[in-house]
């Protein structure tokens, strides 16, 4: 596949470079072919994790970059906090390990309820920082007015536990319980295209996206105006096109990498 047309090969991650533990099939050899080739390329996640500990996790499976070209949910989370915020955000950290690592020393953190807060990040309701008093604790926040932020807005993700509920499922609880409107920064919200496409200064309508997943990935892509190709390899089986309309078709299908 000519990728000389495009600015930028944004690649998502679980179900189309890797499945648990594991590279998918072309996976290693597409990310060496880009490196040869000089093109700019970032890999997108939906993940709570920070850029740094998911190229360790790339790096495991035989994919060497650097955090640069990792682009998550949570990475997303921070340059919204930061830049919606400004010039120092009040942050309850409701989410991950992560979110606290990439905002220290950029927020002032809130820890009771009662405090002036900006923003509640909400992450999975099995983080360390999302135990059930600190959901009070959010909860008191979010009826005084913070803004509820949501890592992304999935329902649910898997584990070896089998489903956990998602980060989703978590602010629909809380804006519920609080009567307020979340704001989610992951994929396939705009925000998430929108400061990636600034991060790499690049047109959305020149870039190439590759997915696995119709929602989060193709429609997502697909409503920046970008290209967008489907691998066969995640949670779309070649059966789920024919029950979506023309214009959210991709515009190209694979079974797996080794054909990119």
């Amino acid at each position: 596949m000519d990728f000389s047309d495009y600015q930028a090969i944004l690649l998502d991650l679980d179900g189309t470079l890797y499945h648990e533990e594991h590279a998918l099939p072309g996976a290693v050899d597409l990310i060496r072919r880009l490196q040869a080739e000089g093109r700019l390329y970032a890999c997108l996640s939906n993940s709570t994790s920070s850029p740094v500990r998911i190229t360790e996790r790339l790096m495991r499976m035989g994919m060497s970059m650097d955090p640069d070209h990792v682009y998550s949910a949570a990475a997303a989370t921070a340059d919204f906090v930061i830049q919606t915020y400004a010039p120092r955000p009040r942050v309850f950290n409701l989410s991950t390990e992560s979110i606290r690592e990439m905002l220290e020393g950029m927020v002032d953190w809130v820890q009771r309820d009662g405090e002036p807060c900006h923003a509640v990040v909400a992450g999975s309701q099995t983080s360390v920082h999302a135990t059930e008093e600190r959901q009070r604790i959010a909860l008191g926040l979010l009826r005084k007015g913070a803004q509820l932020v949501g890592i992304c807005a999935d329902r649910v993700y898997p584990s070896p536990r089998g489903l956990e509920f998602g980060v989703g499922a978590l602010s629909a609880m809380l804006a519920y319980a609080a009567n307020c409107q979340p704001v989610f920064c992951g994929k396939p919200q705009p925000v998430f295209f929108n400061k990636l496409c600034q991060r790499l200064n690049v047109d959305p309508k020149r870039c190439l996206l590759i997915g696995d997943n119709l929602e989060a990935d193709i429609m997502g892509a697909k409503n920046m105006g970008m290209k967008t190709l489907l691998t066969l390899t995640g949670v779309t089986r070649r059966r789920d096109l024919l029950a979506i309309p023309s214009e959210w078709q991709p515009d190209g299908v694979v079974e797996d990498l080794t054909e990119v």
